[in-house]
């Protein structure tokens, strides 16, 4: 009966209204305001019980402290469900991780916003997460560990990966894009100049490239590459030219003199040239004639490479006149036939036209020039000077024995007396003056000098004529 007396009385106490609890929600231990009702021995049993909760009470106190310094992320320890009754629990924190993150590189320490995890305990409160996230990030896979501790010490801890990728390929740079050097030998040795390569997370590179040790004659294209850790490669080209507009040096035969015994072209060995180029065959041509005239006659020696680069050289030759026409005069051409006398620039009385035509018409016998320089004064005077009948007859008498003279050294001179006279007489002055000459000799008789008068009327020896 007392039990059922005190289970009552505990219940009463348990329901009594607010005024008997403190102001944090607790039982104070205010005994002595019921004691009225219980035994002495019951008021013993209840100051124990009374005690029990006084150190409930304590406890409370310490878990709202608790509670207040995390920030409302610890729960009482009493129970699983927000403070209302129950125990402990031992069910881990659930944590969810930021999402992976994939960035790409823009060094080789990388700053990434990773995100940011959340937590909560088993009666849904939201706890405080702490990371291992570095400051900087590297290039490739980095594991972030989210982990977060609830009031009762269980633990959960969760990863995320953060990413770097590295696909941007370095920079490569070529001072010199494009080269031209001229060849000195069909291999060429080339300086290509400086090639520079960065890479944003590697930083300074060595490039490289596929350049042969020489270069031929033509455009070489060199590649450069730079690779970077992650191989990630940068190329750019570079043209290489070699030229050759090199002409060969070549060098001529000394200057040659030759000479001409008749008058006419001669056949004269010149000798070679000589060149020398980079690169051969080297050919040499000139444009030497077959015969040389008398004077100077320049050859022009030209050396061609196998790139088809020419230079030219010259070589002098010179021909002299050994012949008879040597000293002939030049030709007076119109103004050797203004007056009767004509143009004799040797003084020698045959006018120059007429001397050319000797020398040219007879260039093989000495003898028949001499016998036709001879008759050209007869004629020359015959028309110079026909002032009185006796000059005139002196005149012929000495035209008589020169062609005594002409047809001992030549057989036809009936012919050849006729073609001089043509010559001499090549104007009608000249003509008319020598009609007049006649005219004074008509009626003359004159004695002939015999038909074996002969070489007697040459006034040379043609004995001793070579021909």
């Amino acid at each position: 009966m007392f039990r059922l007396f005190a289970i009552s009385v505990l219940l009463s106490f348990l329901l009594v209204p607010p005024a008997f609890a403190d102001d944090k929600g607790f039982f104070s231990s205010s005994w002595d305001s019921i004691s009225s009702f219980f035994s002495d021995d019951e008021k013993d049993n209840h100051e124990i019980k009374a005690d029990r909760n006084k150190g409930k009470t304590d406890q409370g106190e310490n878990k709202k402290k608790h509670y207040d310094k995390n920030d409302g992320n610890a729960l009482n320890r009493d129970n699983g469900s927000g403070g209302t009754g129950g125990g402990a629990t031992t069910t881990p924190p659930t944590i969810i991780p930021p999402v992976a993150v994939t960035i790409e590189a823009t060094g080789a320490q990388n700053t990434v916003f990773a995100g940011v995890a959340t937590a909560t305990d088993s009666a849904g409160n939201v706890l405080v997460v702490t990371n291992d996230t570095p400051a900087t990030f590297p290039v490739g896979i980095t594991t972030v560990t989210y982990t977060v501790t609830d009031i009762y010490g269980n633990i959960a801890t969760t990863t995320q990966t953060v990413t770097v990728t590295d696909t941007t390929a370095p920079t490569l740079t070529i001072q010199q894009p494009a080269i031209t050097v001229e060849a000195t030998a069909p291999q060429m040795t080339v300086a290509l100049g400086i090639a520079t390569a960065t890479d944003i997370v590697d930083g300074v590179l060595v490039p490289t490239n596929n350049a042969p040790a020489t270069f031929p004659l033509g455009v070489t294209t060199v590649t450069y590459t730079a690779t970077d850790t992650a191989g990630n490669a940068a190329t750019a080209q570079q043209q290489v030219t070699v030229q050759d507009t090199t002409p060969p040096v070549i060098t001529p035969p000394a200057a040659v003199t030759g000479a001409s015994q008749d008058g006419y072209a001669v056949a004269i060995t010149i000798g070679t040239a000589t060149a020398t180029d980079a690169f051969n065959p080297v050919t040499i041509t000139n444009n030497a004639p077959a015969t040389f005239p008398i004077g100077n006659t320049t050859v022009i020696w030209t050396a061609t490479d196998a790139n088809n680069n020419s230079s030219t050289a010259t070589q002098l030759v010179t021909v002299t006149d050994n012949s008879i026409f040597a000293n002939l005069p030049p030709d007076p051409g119109a103004a050797g036939e203004a007056t009767l006398e004509g143009i004799d620039s040797d003084g020698d009385g045959v006018r120059d036209d007429v001397q050319r035509w000797i020398v040219m018409s007879y260039p093989n016998s000495e003898k028949t020039r001499a016998a036709l320089r001879q008759l050209a004064v007869d004629y020359q005077n015959s028309i110079l000077d026909v002032t009185s009948k006796a000059v005139v007859i002196n005149n012929f008498i000495s035209m008589q024995r020169t062609l005594y003279c002409l047809s001992y050294i030549i057989l036809d001179f009936y012919d050849v007396s006729p073609a001089l006279k043509s010559v001499v007489l090549n104007t009608s002055a000249r003509s008319r003056a020598y009609l007049r000459g006649d005219y004074l000799l008509s009626g003359e008789v004159i004695e002939g000098l015999g038909v074996n008068y002969g070489k007697q009327g040459c006034n040379f020896n043609p004995d001793v004529m070579p021909n």
